[in-house]
């Protein structure tokens, strides 16, 4: 019996350090400052309006700032494209999204790639709980329009339970 009892505290001790293990490595693993430079290697709009779409690449790589998995990505890139249609027509919408499409696939990386901002690398994985609250507190500190943030984060959070 003592040996079944001493069995079971290690093991919950275990997981107690566990879960302290892996709290302690999300708090560990912050957000590098953002930073955005528009249409990475691409035009931010046309010639006689230059910014018409940039406002769509800043939103976007806010959200590879901080990354998420696959299905995060491809809705991210999705939403890129619905932005630069509504601004400035289908054709260069699409040119933008093939764009970042191929991107993706290329050997050459430029540095604002997916999940490019966490301070240790993160698996193309679904953000917990505790990094999105992080991420919306992050996000709420940027210098941009607040309301704008605030839309970005219900977009991208999906009414995520924040305690802000």
């Amino acid at each position: 019996m003592k040996k079944i009892t001493t069995l079971i505290l290690f093991s919950l001790l275990s997981l107690s350090a566990s879960a302290q293990t892996d709290s302690v490595s999300t708090i560990n693993n912050s957000l590098k400052t953002f930073e955005t430079d528009g249409c990475t290697m691409f035009i931010d709009g046309t010639p006689s309006k230059p910014g018409l779409w940039k406002h769509c690449c800043v939103e976007h790589d806010m959200r590879y700032w901080f990354g998420g998995d696959q299905k995060d990505m491809d809705k991210t890139d999705l939403r890129l494209k619905a932005c630069v249609k509504e601004v400035a027509g289908a054709m260069w919408a699409e040119l933008i999204y093939t764009g970042v499409r191929v991107g993706h696939s290329s050997p050459v990386k430029n540095k604002t790639h997916w999940a490019w901002g966490w301070t240790i690398e993160r698996a193309n994985a679904p953000l917990s709980s505790m990094e999105s609250d992080y991420i919306i507190e992050e996000v709420r500190h940027l210098p941009y329009d607040q309301d704008l943030l605030e839309k970005f984060i219900e977009r991208n959070f999906n009414n995520h339970n924040a305690k802000f």
